[in-house]
């Protein structure tokens, strides 16, 4: 065994900046984000991201949806969720507040990243919906910043984006 300390890379923006591939950045360590996902996966983003981009439309709110767009949280952290909500000020390049709201489709490879890490980003940056999906189970469960539930996905979802704007997702439509 060794007795030469053990060198762990914490890697910046600067650095993620520089990377080609599909990658996120989770607290100066660099997260693979491949395979790229399957065919329930995106189903599941497309039809979401569907419903919320028509509904902001007829409602005429000041927000807009946006599927793998990163999200810069610092210096030391850049995600790439399937799917969030912006309103107000739209990014010109990344995000860099936190979104209104903020979506991840479980895989495999993403199950545990999903429902620790991103939840914890979250709740820390006081995202006000964090929405985690599961087609393996038909599953959705929303967090806020002081409560967790799991969705009945037989009834519509509503989600508040704004003091002028509320959305409802058709929850029993996404799984299909």
């Amino acid at each position: 065994m060794s007795t030469a300390p053990r060198y762990i890379p914490r890697y910046t923006l600067d650095d993620y900046n520089r990377w080609e591939g599909d990658w996120e950045l989770i607290d100066g360590v660099a997260v693979s984000m491949s395979p790229s996902p399957f065919g329930p996966h995106e189903r599941v983003v497309t039809e979401l991201s569907r419903q919320i981009a028509n509904q902001i439309i007829e409602k005429r709110c000041q927000c807009r949806a946006y599927a793998n767009l990163d999200w810069i949280v610092d210096n030391h952290t850049v995600i790439r969720p399937d799917l969030m909500v912006v309103c107000g000020e739209q990014p010109q390049r990344h995000l860099q507040r936190p979104p209104v709201v903020m979506v991840e489709v479980l895989t495999d490879a993403t199950r545990e990243r999903d429902l620790t890490v991103k939840r914890t980003l979250c709740l820390e940056n006081d995202v006000a919906h964090y929405l985690i999906l599961d087609p393996s189970d038909r599953s959705i469960l929303h967090v806020t910043g002081n409560d967790e539930a799991a969705v009945d996905t037989t009834q519509p979802q509503t989600l508040r984006l704004d003091d002028q704007c509320e959305i409802a997702l058709d929850c029993t439509k996404l799984f299909q």
